[in-house]
């Protein structure tokens, strides 16, 4: 596979095995309910608020892993159709993300002197941000729904369909690609290409040669680049939400710090720079 691709791997890699495994604690809604002071109810409300923020940054990462070990597998066996889907999964995984992680980290950003001062309950402010945390739930616990539960559960529990995520990432070569995704997985002329080929316009030949290398490295020479550009778009945002966290630099957050290391690669980052100008910012904004 690409050098470039396999880098990516390598990249995802190394930072799952630094990515904390732990165990996320969230307060009944009727206990949240019964607080009183100000104080205790920022302190849960945030708390809550950037731990599902670290499960959305984490198995951003873990999940594109996966998806590319899927596509490595596939290539590998020479599986054309495992490939295809492979990638299907990973192009679809990283819209997720990004539109996600588009919505949750600038707000984040722009509340963060807050945030900060409400974990150290050094505030009696009230800021709640339903907006976010309505997008924090849609992206861990969003699901195509039956009839029946969307009686029982809130909207935001209901996933969206596939394009408006990609729409999300407004890359007309992200769209071309998936659309050729779309016609091998699904049945269609191109689904087809493995084993038959045409032979002018009144013959189709049925071949048992195995030409599914031939194609994967057609498909990775067409959009190696694109593939590249939609996983990027997924791992940043998560690496900058990370890098967010861990400069909130409290105790109550240290099973969730990662090593500063891993943060090299936004040095040169703009997305980091605009960020850092949000967080420094000592305005918030609130949805109540």
């Amino acid at each position: 596979m690409s050098k470039v691709l396999s880098e990516i791997y390598s990249f995802l890699d190394d930072l799952d095995s630094k990515i904390p495994k732990v165990v996320y604690k969230f307060q009944p809604h009727s206990e949240f309910e019964k607080l009183k002071d100000p104080k205790s109810v920022q302190f849960i409300y945030w708390s809550e608020i950037i731990q599902r923020y670290h499960i959305t940054s984490s198995s951003t990462i873990l999940r594109l892993k996966k998806w590319y070990e899927a596509m490595i597998s596939a290539y590998k066996g020479e599986s054309y159709y495992g490939f295809c889907c492979a990638i299907r999964g990973l192009v679809e995984s990283c819209s997720d993300s990004f539109y996600s992680l588009g919505k949750i980290t600038y707000p984040v950003a722009e509340n963060f002197k807050h945030i900060k001062e409400a974990l150290e309950q050094k505030t009696d402010t009230i800021v709640f941000a339903e907006e976010l945390e309505n997008e924090l739930i849609h992206y861990i616990y969003g699901r195509k729904l039956s009839a029946a539960e969307r009686r029982n559960n809130p909207e935001s529990h209901n996933a969206m369909q596939v394009r408006q995520y990609l729409d999300s990432m407004k890359s007309a070569d992200l769209d071309q690609l998936y659309a050729e995704l779309c016609q091998i997985s699904h049945p269609s002329m191109l689904s087809n290409v493995p084993f038959m080929y045409s032979q002018g316009e009144d013959n189709l030949v049925i071949h048992n040669q195995n030409i599914d290398k031939q194609l994967i490295e057609d498909l990775l020479k067409r959009h190696r680049k694109t593939i590249y550009d939609a996983s990027m778009l997924a791992i940043v945002p998560a690496l900058c939400s990370f890098k967010m966290i861990n400069s909130l630099d409290l105790e109550f957050f240290s099973s969730l710090r990662l090593d500063e290391s891993i943060f090299d690669t936004l040095n040169e980052s703009d997305i980091w720079k605009d960020l850092e100008l949000k967080m420094a910012n000592k305005a918030f904004k609130s949805d109540s």
